[in-house]
């Protein structure tokens, strides 16, 4: 029963994770520094408002003290100064060990509760009530609205800063914690039932209405960039990644195998006769057939499907009619077998394709039944090369040494394959 209730808690955990196991992917410690960054913005902005609060103090604390016909209590310099340097140190502690987690999610609820406690902190010892410092709730909003990644986590987030604001109040009501009274306000109100659900309805309507407006902003925003990163990576005809792309996670994997001890395969996928097929049918049907030849790359790799969702393996086209695809803690066997089914299904789709355009206005050429293959080379690391140059050569090689030997079949490259033959 334990060791159930053990797995249990330990699956709910992963979700808060970026990291899926001892050793993460690329794209899991490419999503990882995204998610740090966040956090680190945070925190240099929450310095920012902990040196406002600081200026705004002292500004206060000198016309209370010099102008100011009521005298400050102990209450009132003793407990936002301690909450002052709990705050500080909190985010000074976020500071320097934030690059330590790889559960960000949790490093950002908990962020936000403390924020949360301390905002609600500074309201009750500036009056409840009659507290100017309600808005501060509003700063918790929208930073839930930045370091969340759910639509509706700037929602929650003021949800429960609207929560906190009633149960505070609530408590003042009925006495439950002494109301701390405040110079240049009506105190009256602290004890007045319909004042205070009024400004507790009114503070709870512009939270969620904040959080909505955040939810939806920042929504925009990640939509936006989404787009313009898939614009940047991906290639514009197939829909797979660029070239520019490939050499940029070939480094990443090559240095990630290095570090964690791993192994990773490339293929390097070429359709035979694309020349020829051009020459014969046009350029337009030509593009066709690369969209085809990607469709099935797509079927025939990984994909992590639950969130976050991303690519386990890379499938990139790095050429004209040449295609590349990365595949992590895959051997060269593994990789061989992944390359086979990749090549049989080529050879279906890509003839089906031809024989379309054949029906639909070319019957005369003569073609129905062309078979369209591919030949495909394999490469591993760090069997046969320990750097992007090495290694996408030596895929590159067994690569035209399948065609070398008839085309339409694939070849794992020897190890002491150099420098391989070209037709």
């Amino acid at each position: 029963m334990l060791e159930g209730l053990r797995k249990f808690v330990e699956e709910k955990v992963k979700k808060y994770s970026y990291i899926s196991s001892d050793v993460p992917t690329t794209e899991e410690l490419e999503a990882l520094k995204q998610a740090r960054e966040r956090v680190f913005l945070v925190i240099k902005m929450r310095w920012m408002i902990l040196a406002i609060f600081l200026i705004y103090g002292l500004y206060a604390g000198f016309f209370l003290r010099f102008e100011s016909k009521y005298e400050i209590g102990k209450i009132h310099k003793t407990v936002p100064v301690v909450a002052f340097l709990f705050a500080v140190a909190y985010n000074a502690w976020y500071h320097y060990s934030y690059r330590w987690f790889s559960r960000i999610r949790h490093l950002n609820l908990i962020q936000i509760l403390f924020d949360m406690a301390v905002v609600t902190v500074i309201v009750h010892f500036s009056g409840g009530a009659v507290s100017w410092f309600w808005a501060m709730y509003f700063v918790l909003i929208l930073e839930g609205a930045f370091l969340g990644e759910k639509s509706y986590d700037a929602v929650v987030i003021a949800v429960l800063s609207s929560l906190s604001y009633g149960a505070l109040l609530t408590a003042e009501y009925y006495g439950w914690i002494p109301a701390v009274k405040m110079p240049y306000e009506n105190n009256a109100l602290q004890q007045t039932f319909s004042y205070e659900m009024l400004k507790w309805m009114w503070v709870t309507v512009i939270a969620l209405l904040v959080g909505g407006i955040g939810s939806y902003m920042m929504g925009e925003i990640r939509e936006k960039e989404d787009q313009l990163r898939k614009m940047i990576i991906t290639d514009s005809l197939t829909g797979l990644y660029n070239r520019w792309y490939f050499y940029l996670r070939l480094n990443s994997e090559i240095q990630r195998a290095k570090r964690y001890g791993r192994t990773f395969s490339l293929l390097v996928l070429d359709v035979d006769d694309f020349k020829k097929f051009n020459d014969t049918y046009g350029h337009q049907t030509g593009d066709l057939l690369l969209q085809s030849v990607a469709n099935v790359i797509k079927k025939n790799v990984r994909r992590n499907d639950t969130y976050p969702k991303y690519d386990v393996d890379i499938p990139c086209r790095v050429g004209g009619e040449e295609f590349a695809v990365i595949l992590p803690e895959a051997s060269s066997v593994q990789s061989s077998v992944a390359a086979e089914r990749l090549r049989m299904s080529v050879e279906t789709k890509g003839a089906a394709l031809v024989a379309e355009r054949i029906r639909k206005g070319v019957e005369a050429e003569g073609v129905d039944g062309k078979r369209v293959t591919v030949s495909i080379g394999v490469a591993s690391f760090p069997e046969h090369g320990t750097d992007a140059d090495a290694l996408f050569r030596a895929a590159d090689d067994a690569m035209y040494l399948a065609k070398k030997r008839g085309k339409n079949r694939v070849v794992v490259a020897p190890a002491t394959l150099v420098g391989g033959e070209r037709r």
